[in-house]
């Protein structure tokens, strides 16, 4: 004899599929966050995806031409934590920022994480108070909550600009290209890996 699910339990079935529906298909979108700051004092780019990357942080530079630019240094610098780390300068230049404005601060620690470190360490030296974060779309919002525990208690204001004018991301259909498809599935395994590594939750 069959049984058959009483209305209530196939009601929460429904809910809870079409709510994991909802969740997937915004799975790229919730990822990719912008947190403006008016008269940043420096604009760090975070190492790798230059060619999304720099051109974001180089329009934002010529915008505010009293910040400087911060690049960060993996080491060691691979292709694939910097991908073009020794053309960073050129791209630069050929984009209007002048050599003389930028600060390269080199990682102690690997990851996101290292670079927030080293921006800190870097804040401290220099008197920096509002620091604008420039990354690829998909990684704004892990950047930002790392950068904004790792600051927590020091007088910083800390913004973020995704580079999506130059970058390949469809955030709104996520799934229907291999590039979206594995940096969302990326970001949100490293969203997990950042709550039990370094106790970062990306969606507070």
């Amino acid at each position: 004899m069959t049984k058959f699910l009483r209305p209530q339990a196939v009601a929460a079935i429904l809910a809870l599929l079409a709510a994991l529906g909802v969740g997937l298909r915004i799975a790229g979108t919730l990822l990719v966050v912008g947190r403006p700051v008016t008269n940043p004092d420096a604009i760090i780019s975070l190492a790798s995806h230059e060619w999304e990357r720099l051109p974001t942080t180089a329009r934002l530079a010529r915008t505010n031409e009293a910040a400087v630019v911060v690049l960060t240094l993996p080491q060691p610098a691979t292709i694939y934590n910097c991908h073009d780390c020794s053309g960073r300068l050129d791209r630069l230049q050929h984009l209007g920022i002048a050599s003389d404005r930028v600060r390269i601060i080199p990682l102690t620690a690997p990851g996101t994480h290292g670079e927030a470190l080293a921006a800190v360490a870097f804040a401290r030296r220099t008197a920096i108070h509002r620091l604008l974060i420039v990354t690829t779309p998909y990684h704004t919002r892990r950047a930002l909550a790392v950068f904004r525990s790792v600051f927590e208690g020091m007088p910083v204001e800390i913004g973020i600009e995704p580079a999506s004018e130059s970058s390949p991301a469809q955030p709104a259909r996520w799934w229907a290209s291999p590039y979206d498809r594995a940096y969302v599935a990326y970001e949100w395994a490293a969203a997990l890996y950042y709550v039990v590594r370094y106790h970062v939750v990306i969606w507070t």
